[in-house]
């Protein structure tokens, strides 16, 4: 059995849907025929035996009345379609309603010695070529003689005609099975239609097709339902994808660049180095800062990877937000930096991840403002806000939504810090997956050549 419905969920959705449907379609049938016809034995049998019955009331409630078979007595209102018989003690015929059936004797003969379930156990069944029989005998004595009573009513019109009426509903079971399986395999595959269009188009989906959709048919609710999912999951697949394209284009460019300069004061190194002691003093700063942003690159990347896939591990417990902001202010050690703090304000998160967000976001400040950066932390019961705000370039309206893309960075001639640093476009990121993770809502608001405020509410 086990293995009869392992293969069967190893087949097409559509065959299963037709098996299933029709293994469920024949037990109804089945159950539904052999009700019916154990209903249609049961009325015969319960038929003759309540003929039966009616037949031996009437016969006792004569006893009482006469003290002799006559003709008197024998005027009894039987069912006709009761045979009537009385004998004697020596088996001598006294009446017969039906001379021409055959003799009580020869039908004893053919008792059934296993009555089905639906027969009544008060009489004697009696089986033959065409017909069942109900037989009953009663003794009653009469005018001090002893009689007997032999009553036998027929069950069913003919056996031959219960055979053809099953033999009919089989075949009707048959037929209708068979329309009721094409009718659902038409069916099948009209519902199947739509999972067989998201496999072509699945199929048909690549790395250079990804522009690929499900059309949206008027095929019912669910499939409806079914095709929006996919075109949904596909258009975030695809913007998936983009972004991926460009992050790996974006850091293969940005390791270009020290790996370049690396290899070009190398080469200068190996040349002049050993003869000229500027040269060698200026290879070795360039090459140890180009190293330094190389890790700085890397340790980014590899932090990114991680939180993509839910490694990053987050240490949170109870944090002063006004220690990790001071900590993460005092960091720069940059004059243009004005701190004001309100009281504490305390919260569960990590410190360091916490200090690295403040940390970006007050270097994103730093490289496109000259002017001061003020930072402000505002206490407000169940809630604080932090505000990073500039004067310098500001943000063009088109970019408010790209700031926190992994790579993107402003013009750099907007750069507007005398510290000629410009950042590889990964701190936003890293910051606002901090800021994620800890329930910290970030706003902005910027205007071109005025300046940016950051908010962080907490």
């Amino acid at each position: 059995m086990l293995a009869v419905i392992k293969n069967l969920r190893e087949k097409k959705l559509s065959t299963q849907i037709n098996i299933t449907y029709g293994v469920i379609l024949l037990s109804m049938l089945l159950i539904t025929n052999i009700g019916a016809t154990a209903g249609i034995y049961y009325l015969f049998h319960h038929q003759a035996a309540r003929a039966i019955d009616l037949s031996v009331e009437r016969v006792e409630s004569r006893v009482n009345e006469f003290q002799m078979i006559d003709e008197n007595f024998l005027a009894i209102n039987i069912p006709p379609s009761v045979i009537f018989r009385v004998t004697d003690d020596d088996g001598n015929i006294i009446f017969d309603s039906n001379p021409y059936f055959a003799p009580t004797e020869r039908m004893l003969k053919r008792v059934r010695e296993n009555p089905p379930f639906w027969s009544s156990d008060k009489y004697i069944l009696l089986e033959t070529t065409h017909s069942f029989f109900y037989y009953k005998k009663l003794p009653l004595e009469v005018g001090g003689r002893n009689f007997y009573f032999h009553f036998l009513r027929t069950i069913t019109f003919e056996k031959q005609y219960i055979r053809y009426l099953l033999w009919a509903i089989f075949l009707a079971d048959l037929i209708g099975l068979g329309l009721a399986l094409m009718a659902g395999n038409i069916l099948g595959k009209k519902v199947l239609k739509p999972l067989k269009n998201v496999t072509k188009t699945a199929r048909e989906i690549s790395v250079g097709n990804m522009d690929k959709r499900l059309k949206i048919e008027n095929s019912g609710a669910e499939v409806n339902e079914l095709s929006l999912t996919f075109n949904t999951m596909l258009d975030r697949l695809e913007k998936s994808f983009a972004q991926q394209q460009r992050f790996i284009a974006d850091a293969s460019h940005e390791l270009r660049t020290p790996i370049t300069v690396i290899r070009g004061y190398a080469d200068m190194l190996e040349k002049y180095g050993a003869d000229d002691k500027e040269i060698l003093e200026e290879a070795t700063a360039e090459i140890k800062k180009s190293a330094q942003n190389m890790q700085y690159l890397v340790e980014n990347l590899l932090f990114l990877a991680r939180a993509d896939a839910g490694t990053q591990p987050l240490k949170k417990m109870p944090v002063e937000i006004n220690e990790v902001l001071k900590i993460a202010v005092e960091s720069f050690k940059n004059p243009r930096l004005k701190f004001t703090k309100d009281k504490n304000f305390e919260m569960i998160g990590d410190a360091e991840f916490l200090k690295k967000m403040f940390a970006a976001f007050i270097d994103n400040a730093l490289i496109y403002s000259n002017d001061k950066v003020l930072i402000t932390l505002k206490n407000l019961g169940d809630s604080a806000v932090v505000e990073i705000a500039d004067s310098g370039a500001g943000i063009a309206p088109e970019n408010l939504d790209r700031i926190f893309d992994r790579f993107f960075r402003g013009d750099k001639s907007r750069v507007k810090s005398d510290e000629d640093k410009i950042s590889a476009g990964l701190g936003l990121s890293i910051a606002k997956w901090i800021a994620d993770n800890h329930g910290v809502k970030i706003e902005v608001a910027s205007e071109l050549g005025k300046g940016s405020v950051f908010k962080l509410f907490f």
